[in-house]
């Protein structure tokens, strides 16, 4: 595209700005809204733009290196209250998401059939038409699937989709609905609250990876090194409950190897001798309420059932009641089992149940900004997905479907009839950027920007002390011929309904937005909103310094305890199977960029690969080496995988990282490893409909065949002898000496 970016900015109207931030590198460094005419850019010296990271949902605000029109760095904002200048490595690879070589280029049509994922370039003349024709004529329900989006954007696909009376879904394969439920119910709110780590004392985790992918890893991450060593002769203390030892978990004071889906069953010990020793600071009327909830176990049973001691048992609710600011947190493999939303309700109410809500070091609640409208848009859990599939099975509906930016026919495992939602859609268009296993099988595919090529905006939740709201720039023009999604939704609205009313352009409609919220909410309002526009692109966004709480009131603690459910008989499939998400890969949304696959795991040094993590001690006793390629059986499939003899696991636990095993999403991801998601039973969690991960049970087989497992402490130890980093391929009938 020969399009200057004067030209591409001309209609918002901006002027130049600029100013002078100095770098921890000592670089001299100019922070800037995207508004620069050409001719001010200087060959070698490097402009830096304020952003919004996309990568996941915390909407960490960043900076952006460019240099002659090119995105060369991407940092933390320090300025941005969320992530205060730091950036995960998720954020840093985004540069290798914008320049991708296999990101789509344009719009493409579907020729031949979907299994021959063949396609032709077509025009947004002719798609957008097409798109609107199909949406207009049919006889189906229109049922629109997007990862969860924020602000501007939510507002503009949520009006679209109830134009067309369709229904919209968010759906992400690690939200934690089981988290979310039991804090709707313990506290009547639809936002998960803030978890103040950083003023707490004494954090008692039951397998919330915050150090890893969870919520907002950074801002976890820095509020957890105050927690440590940030308060003057101050130091919290940290125990963390999982059965592998996760990053997290080795971070901790105290790592304590729990059985499977016994996390709530803990806390129901813990908050029991809390109450039985009148350590409860509950009022006397709620007090009956959480005497049903705890009351109802024996220390004896709780021992017995989660591998841990009646003395460690007791030592952790004395630990917790003497605490100044005890706080009580739960996520990962607590939110993987069938009674995942009743062990959330039992850890919740630990915090209740010594008056920590509230408080400094507690459970939060914070006022967000209100920039947009929030649409109460539901999850797509996995049990609504076998509920979706059968009705309209049942009603014989095929439904037109739509897809942005998620990728559930990877992340869902195939005894959840996803599959047949697709099979059964009478048109399927897609607006993701890359041909992952669920764009692959779109009729139309009109791809959208890249985070850094894009306007939006994103709105932080009531788990930040600062009423924020990040702004979302473009930082260099468009590589390719795709399009904003916000623009795309608001032509397709306007082709269907036949008017010309209506924003003008999706950035438009953020920047009147904006005007409109500063007009009435912003101490700046009697300046000329144009010098105040572009302060907040140079900036980042809008944050407050002073603190807005909301009280949190406790709404129910009922809950009936079940014990949890597995997937297989104990003689036929010995061993829990615990899939979790890649510190560097997540759920595989990481695996087509190449600066990730080959960032080593922490615990283990692996890259470039799945591996199959066992104790020793349980291999030993099976005869599986180090290496060696393993075969994982289920009740639904099998896995194969190099196995890594991992000390940190129990052993009766076999662990797998998600995120490989992906069959399309690029040169990068393709045909690397393997998914275990495709192993798991259809089990949920019975009040979220959230897939309990870890509820199925699985026998191992070692195939006695060397495996393909690359660990960066040890290179030179593959089965061929040769490094594991460095490769030099001959002719097999070369001469050269060696």
């Amino acid at each position: 595209m020969d399009v200057k970016r004067r030209t591409f900015l001309h209609a918002l109207g901006l002027t130049a700005a600029g100013t002078l931030l100095p770098g921890c590198d000592k670089e001299i460094r100019r922070l800037v809204p995207y508004i620069l005419p050409d001719d001010e850019i200087v060959p070698g010296v490097a402009d830096w733009y304020a952003s919004t990271c996309g990568e996941c949902d915390a909407g960490c605000g960043i900076i952006v290196k460019v240099m002659e029109g090119r995105a060369k760095k991407i940092e933390g904002n320090p300025l941005h209250p969320v992530n205060q200048g730091k950036l995960c490595a998720q954020g840093q690879a985004a540069l290798q998401r914008l320049y991708n070589p296999d990101r789509l280029q344009g719009p493409l049509r579907r020729t031949g059939a979907q299994a021959e994922h063949r396609f032709t370039p077509v025009s947004w003349d002719e798609g957008l038409p097409e798109l609107a024709d199909r949406i207009r004529h049919t006889k189906g329900p229109v049922i629109m699937i997007s990862r969860p989006l924020s602000g501007t954007l939510a507002d503009v696909v949520s009006h679209f989709i109830e134009s067309v009376k369709g229904s919209l879904y968010f759906y992400d394969p690690s939200p934690e609905l089981p988290l979310r439920a039991a804090v709707r119910q313990a506290f009547g709110i639809r936002d998960l609250p803030a978890y103040d780590m950083a003023e707490a004392d004494y954090v008692l985790s039951f397998g919330a990876p915050f150090l890893e992918q969870w919520l907002s890893p950074v801002s976890f991450g820095i509020a957890f090194g105050r927690m440590r060593q940030g308060r003057k002769n101050r130091r919290g203390h940290f125990v963390h409950i999982e059965p592998r030892l996760s990053l997290t978990a080795a971070s901790a004071d105290r790592w304590l190897p729990i059985r499977p889906g016994m996390e709530g069953l803990l806390a129901l010990g813990i908050g029991h001798l809390l109450l039985s020793d009148h350590r409860s600071s509950l009022p006397a009327g709620r007090l009956p309420a959480y005497e049903s909830l705890y009351g109802g176990v024996s220390l004896d049973d709780v021992a017995k059932h989660t591998d841990i001691s009646q003395a460690d048992i007791k030592g952790l609710a004395k630990s917790f009641a003497e605490a100044d600011c005890p706080l009580a947190i739960g996520g990962g493999t607590a939110c993987a089992h069938t009674n995942a939303f009743e062990s959330h309700l039992a850890i919740l109410g630990l915090n209740s149940i010594v008056g920590n809500i509230n408080r400094p070091g507690g459970i939060r609640r914070y006022q967000s900004a209100g920039l947009a409208t929030h649409p109460k848009v539901p999850w797509l859990s996995e049990r609504r997905i076998k509920e979706l599939a059968q009705a309209l099975e049942e009603t014989d509906q095929r439904p037109l479907l739509l897809l942005y930016d998620c990728n559930p026919l990877f992340s869902a495992p195939p005894t959840v009839p996803i599959q047949r939602l697709f099979d059964h859609a009478s048109y399927i268009a897609s607006f993701s950027g890359s041909l992952d296993e669920s764009t692959v099988t779109a009729d139309l595919i009109l791809p959208d920007h890249h985070r850094l090529e894009t306007w939006g905006d994103h709105v932080i939740g009531e788990a930040s002390p600062h009423r924020a709201a990040s702004l979302v720039q473009p930082v260099v023009v468009p590589l390719f011929d795709t399009r904003g999604l916000g623009d795309t939704m608001i032509d397709l609205t306007r082709r269907l309904d036949g008017s010309h009313s209506g924003p003008d352009s999706f950035p438009q409609l953020i920047k009147d937005r904006w005007q409109r919220f500063h007009t009435s909410h912003s101490s700046r309002a009697h300046e000329p909103f144009q010098s105040v526009w572009e302060d907040l692109l140079q900036q980042g966004g809008l944050w407050e310094s002073t603190v807005t709480e909301q009280r949190l009131h406790l709404s129910s603690s009922a809950a009936n305890y079940q014990p949890p459910q597995f997937d297989g008989e104990a003689v036929d499939f010995p061993l829990y199977f615990y899939p979790y998400p890649a510190p560097s890969l997540g759920q595989g949304r990481g695996a087509n960029l190449p600066w990730l696959q080959e960032l080593p795991d922490t615990m283990t040094s692996a890259v470039w690969g799945s591996w199959i993590e066992i104790n020793p001690a349980t291999a030993q006793a099976m005869g599986i080496q180090q290496g060696e390629l393993v075969r994982i059986h289920s009740r639904h499939g099998s896995v194969d995988a190099p196995a890594v003899h991992y000390p940190g696991l129990r052993p009766d636990v076999i662990a797998m990282p998600i995120g490989q095993g992906h069959t399309d999403y690029g040169r990068y991801a393709a045909r690397r490893g393997a998914n275990p998601m495709t192993i798991l039973a259809p089990l949920f969690d019975k009040k979220s409909g959230a897939l309990a991960i870890g509820a199925t049970m699985v026998r191992a087989e070692p195939l006695h065949v060397p495996g393909h497992l690359i660990l960066l402490e040890k290179p030179g130890t593959t089965a061929g002898g040769g490094s594991d980093l460095i490769s030099i391929e001959r002719p097999r009938s070369s001469n050269a000496r060696t």
